[in-house]
């Protein structure tokens, strides 16, 4: 399916089967290395997804990304992922120079899977790629709450990568977001 705007076509797959792929990546290398293939596959997918986000649409003229109003990037953002059925971002401004995006309904996650720990591995990476060659610096992404682990929303906290790795290593330890968010500089 070739959308309008895009040179690429478009594969629809049901949500379903791309659990499935994930599932059975897992199951054949393992959780840490599914979790890494899957991180880079993300990573490669958002060179394919970045023209869109400065692809004109019937009510926003075609713009670059890194030149946009702040609220109508994020608008793009959102409407990026919530018409190619990811579900709906939203952005949260949490700490000088970190945000997070958040989505009840996030395709990636599945909330039957009972998982320890955040699982949309996917995401962050296509997330990490698309922020990073919007700001043209390199950019973190960590999943701080998943619905495949029982959390009402998935939130992907980005930033620079110091920051992150303070704050995933204040997480592991046990602290709240919100405590470990208190401790950045």
């Amino acid at each position: 399916m070739r959308r309008p705007g895009t040179t690429n076509p478009e594969l629809a797959l049901p949500v379903p089967s791309f659990r499935a792929m994930r599932a059975a990546l897992d199951e054949s290398v393992g959780p840490d290395a599914a979790a890494t293939a899957l991180r880079r596959a993300g990573h490669a997918a958002g060179d394919a997804l970045f023209p869109l986000l400065s692809a004109g649409t019937a009510d926003a003229p075609a713009a670059e990304a890194g030149e946009l109003p702040e609220a109508a990037f994020w608008r793009r953002v959102a409407d990026l992922f919530g018409s190619r059925g990811w579900g709906r971002l939203e952005f949260q401004a949490i700490h000088p120079g970190l945000g997070a995006l958040e989505a009840a309904d996030w395709a990636e996650a599945d909330p039957a899977d009972g998982g320890l720990l955040p699982s949309c591995h996917f995401t962050t990476g296509l997330l990490a790629n698309l922020l990073g060659r919007t700001a043209g610096a390199d950019v973190g992404v960590l999943e701080v709450e998943c619905r495949s682990r029982g959390d009402l929303c998935c939130r992907f906290v980005f930033g620079g990568h110091d920051a992150l790795d303070t704050l995933h290593q204040a997480l592991a330890r046990g602290q709240s977001l919100e405590q470990a968010l208190a401790v950045l500089v």
